[in-house]
C-alpha cells in the first residue's frame, strides 16, 4: 500500500498532530524479547518469539482458545520505535491459514501492526476443510480475531506504557470479513474503525450462488468459457459501453451505467448457445426460494465491467469437468487451472458431507447445508443486526471493486441498501465506496493504493469527525509511476466527467454527482 498527497492526506497529518498532546515514546531495546513481551501478555497467550529488528519489535505466538478447543490461533505483532499512538489489525483472506505481511510502508509511519491466521491451519486460502472441527470453525467465525486483537493490545499498550490508542482493522475477502463479524459482534470494544473490503455477508446467498454456478459448469462442460472467449467478450463489451460514465478512457466504471446490454455482443464474438446461457447464468440476478439480504431469496448478479476476472475465479482456465478435492489435492487443483470457487465450494461440501459430489444436489436446503457447513456458518439470530455497532461510536467504511469477480459488489451495494433504511443513523458511521476497474481486492485497471487512502479516511474520521465524502486514488506501477488518479465517491454519489473535452485520468477532472 502507498500514500498520496490529498485532501485525505492532510486530514490524516491533522490527525498525527492531535495525537501529540499524548506523545508517544520509542521502547527501549531490553523490553523486547521473549520473556518480557510473555510478561505483558494476557492469560492463554504464548508469545514464541520477540526481538528487535531495524527499529522494530516483532512478536510472534498464539492464543490457546477453548470451549469448544483446544486451538492455537498464531499471532504476529510488530511494534515500531515511531509508534503514531495507532495500531492496525491486519485481515486475511480466504479460509486464512497464514499470517498476514507486516506491511513496511505502515511501519515506516509508526503503525503497529497485528495479525492472526484465524486458527484454522489451512494450506490454501481455497481449502475450508477445517470446518470439520468445531473449535477452528468458531475460531474462524469470530473469536480468532476477538482473542488475538485482546492480546496484540494488552502486549502494545504495555509495550508503549500507555493506557489508550486509536484501534483499527482493515482487511478484504476473508480479511474484511474479520472486521465486519468483530464490528457486528462487539461494536466499538476491540477497534475504534473498520476498514471492510468485499465481503460476503452472512445474509447473502452467496456462497449457495457459487454451488449453484460450479455445479452448471461440472454437469454442463460444453458452456465453459475459455479464457480467450471471456477476452473477447471483455473487450467487446468495452467498446460498446465505455462512454456509459463520461469518459472514453478504457473503462466501464460502475455496470449501474450500462442501461440495457445487448446479448448480441456475445454472438459476434463467438459465443456459443450454451457459452451464453452460462454467461447470463453469472451475470444476471437470481431468486431463491428464501434467505438473502432482504429475506426475499434476491441475489444480485455479477459485473459484466471486466468479464476476464471470471476465468480466474469462476471459469477456470481448463475445461471442466474437473477432479474432485478427495482425489487431487486443492492446491493440484488450482495449479492445475481448476476454478478458486470450484475448489472452494467442493472442499466445504466433502468437509461436512464426506463422499457427496456437490454438482449432483439440486435441492436448495440441501445445497444451503452444504455450503453453510451443514447450517452453521448460518448466522445466529438476525444476520443483519448492527445495533451494537450503530450504538458503539465506531465508523465503518465499506469498499469494494467495481470488476471483482469473485463477489459481486451489486451485492455489497443491496446490503448498504438494507444498512442504511435500517439505522438512520448509519450515515454517522458507515460510508460505502465502488472502486473502478478493481478486481477481488487488488488488480484490474482501477487504483493500486485505495486501501491506504481509505484507511487515511477512516483515521481522520474516527480522530477528527471528519466523514469522507469521496478519496482520491492512483494506479501506479514500477514501470510508468503515477499512470493515472481516480475519484471515487462515497455511495450514493458516482464520478462523472466534468467536461467531454477534459483529461479523465485526473481525479480532478470528476466530480461526485
Amino acid at each position: 500500500m502507498r500514500y498520496v498527497a490529498s485532501l485525505t492526506s492532510i486530514g490524516f497529518v491533522l490527525a498525527v498532530a492531535a495525537l501529540s498532546a499524548s506523545p508517544a515514546r520509542a521502547a527501549p531495546s531490553e523490553a523486547c524479547d521473549t520473556s518480557t513481551v510473555q510478561a505483558m501478555a494476557p492469560a492463554d497467550t504464548t508469545v514464541s518469539f520477540a526481538a528487535r529488528e531495524s527499529g522494530i519489535c516483532r512478536v510472534s505466538g498464539y492464543v490457546t482458545t477453548r470451549d469448544p478447543g483446544p486451538n492455537h490461533v498464531l499471532f504476529t505483532l510488530a511494534l515500531p520505535d515511531n509508534f503514531n499512538g495507532r495500531y492496525v489489525y491486519l485481515g486475511v483472506g480466504g479460509a486464512a491459514g497464514s499470517l498476514p505481511v507486516m506491511q513496511p510502508n505502515l511501519l515506516a509511519k509508526g503503525y503497529a501492526l497485528a495479525g492472526s491466521d484465524g486458527g484454522t491451519g489451512a494450506k490454501t486460502g481455497a481449502d475450508f476443510s477445517f470446518q470439520t472441527d468445531p473449535a477452528k470453525q468458531l475460531d474462524f467465525s469470530w473469536r480468532g480475531v476477538h482473542v488475538t486483537a485482546q492480546a496484540t493490545q494488552q502486549i502494545a499498550r504495555s509495550y508503549y506504557s500507555r493506557n489508550q490508542m486509536w484501534r483499527y482493522i482493515s482487511g478484504c475477502s476473508g480479511g474484511g470479513n474479520m472486521g465486519r463479524a468483530n464490528a457486528q459482534r462487539f461494536g466499538k470494544g476491540d477497534f475504534d474503525g473498520f476498514l471492510v473490503g468485499a465481503v460476503a455477508w452472512p445474509a447473502s446467498l452467496t456462497m449457495v450462488n457459487y454451488f449453484r454456478i460450479e455445479r452448471h459448469l461440472q454437469t454442463h462442460p460444453e458452456g465453459w468459457i475459455p479464457p480467450e472467449l471471456t477476452k473477447k467478450a471483455a473487450d467487446a463489451i468495452l467498446a460498446a459501453y465505455d462512454k456509459t460514465d463520461g469518459a472514453v478512457d478504457g473503462m466501464i466504471s460502475d455496470q449501474r451505467n450500462i442501461a440495457d446490454f445487448d446479448v448480441n455482443i456475445l454472438r459476434q464474438v463467438g459465443f456459443s448457445p450454451a457459452q451464453i446461457e452460462t454467461f447470463n447464468l453469472i451475470r444476471n440476478p437470481y431468486k431463491f426460494p428464501s434467505g438473502g439480504l432482504r429475506g426475499d431469496g434476491y441475489q444480485p448478479g455479477y459485473s459484466i465491467t471486466d468479464v476476464t476476472g471470471w476465468s480466474s475465479f469462476l471459469l477456470g482456465r481448463t475445461s471442466p469437468p474437473w477432479p474432485d478435492t478427495a482425489t487431487q489435492s486443492p492446491t493440484a487443483l488450482l495449479e492445475r487451472g481448476v476454478p478458486f470457487a470450484y475448489v472452494m465450494v467442493d472442499t466445504k461440501a466433502r468437509a461436512f458431507a464426506p463422499g457427496v459430489d456437490f454438482s449432483k444436489v439440486t435441492d436448495f436446503q440441501k445445497s444451503l447445508q452444504l455450503a453453510t457447513n451443514g447450517g452453521r456458518d448460518l448466522p445466529a439470530g438476525d444476520a443483519m443486526d448492527h445495533s451494537l455497532l450503530d450504538a458503539s461510536g465506531a465508523k465503518m467504511i465499506l469498499y469494494h471493486g467495481a470488476n471483482d469477480q469473485a463477489d459481486s459488489y451489486l451485492d455489497v451495494l443491496l446490503a448498504y441498501d438494507v444498512i442504511s433504511k435500517r439505522y438512520p443513523n448509519s450515515a454517522h458511521w458507515l460510508r460505502t465506496f465502488i472502486v473502478p476497474g478493481m478486481l477481488h481486492c487488488r488488480g484490474g485497471s482501477g487504483p493500486t493504493d485505495v486501501d491506504d487512502q481509505l484507511l487515511e479516511s477512516l483515521v481522520t474520521w474516527v480522530e477528527k469527525d471528519q466523514a469522507p465524502p469521496s478519496v482520491v486514488a492512483r494506479r501506479m506501477s514500477p514501470e510508468k509511476g503515477i499512470e493515472r488518479s481516480f475519484l471515487i465517491c462515497a455511495e450514493p454519489k458516482r464520478a462523472r466527467l466534468n467536461a467531454p473535452d477534459v483529461d479523465p485520468i485526473d481525479a480532478k477532472n470528476w466530480s461526485c454527482r
